[in-house]
């Protein structure tokens, strides 16, 4: 996996417009009033790469980050946090949609 520049990451982050890049990691709050729900729906279309993504309660929702463990943004973190968006999107634990494979 490779580090994504600031230029890619910009460019990445067009396209999530609720996103951020803060240190390292790409960032949003999802607004919830379920942050255990919400949790388990980012952790369902997480998959394989659970680990690259980390989450906190917040009074209005859950925080994500989302981030290659030791390196950075990578192309992956990107289309993580686009699967993420879409559950957060289509209502956090109540739809979630299948991750890469259709498991």
């Amino acid at each position: 996996m490779r580090v994504l520049s600031e230029e890619e990451i910009s460019t990445a982050l067009a396209s999530l417009a609720h996103w951020e890049h803060q240190a390292d990691a790409l960032a949003r709050l999802a607004p919830t009033d379920d942050p255990a729900g919400m949790r388990a729906a980012v952790d369902s279309v997480s998959g394989a790469e659970r680990d690259h993504v980390a989450t906190r309660a917040a009074p209005n929702g859950l925080v994500v980050r989302v981030a290659t463990p030791g390196a950075g943004v990578t192309d992956t973190d990107v289309e993580l946090a686009a699967r993420i968006e879409q559950t957060i999107e289509m209502g956090g634990s109540d739809a979630r949609p299948q991750p890469p494979g259709g498991r």
